[in-house]
């Protein structure tokens, strides 16, 4: 009778190990894709045609490059 409660209280922290364990990786998934969200306008380089978020992008006049090498070739 003792093995049997036991086994039962094991089972029992085992499962609570891994609802917990569940819950943390959702939450990390959850911020991950709040996270990556936030790349704003991505616009495309003039010269290999990659797309780059704006904020990244070399401005040579209207057009975007994704580098300033490509910006210097063009």
């Amino acid at each position: 009778m003792n093995i049997l409660r036991l086994i039962a209280i094991f089972i029992v922290i085992w499962l609570l190990i891994r609802i917990v364990k569940n819950y943390r990786n959702r939450a990390k998934l959850d911020a991950s894709r709040r996270n990556s969200g936030n790349l704003g306008t991505m616009v495309k380089c003039s010269h290999c045609g990659l797309h780059v978020p704006k904020q990244e992008a070399f401005r040579k006049g209207s057009r975007y490059y994704c580098s300033k090498q490509h910006a210097d070739e063009d």
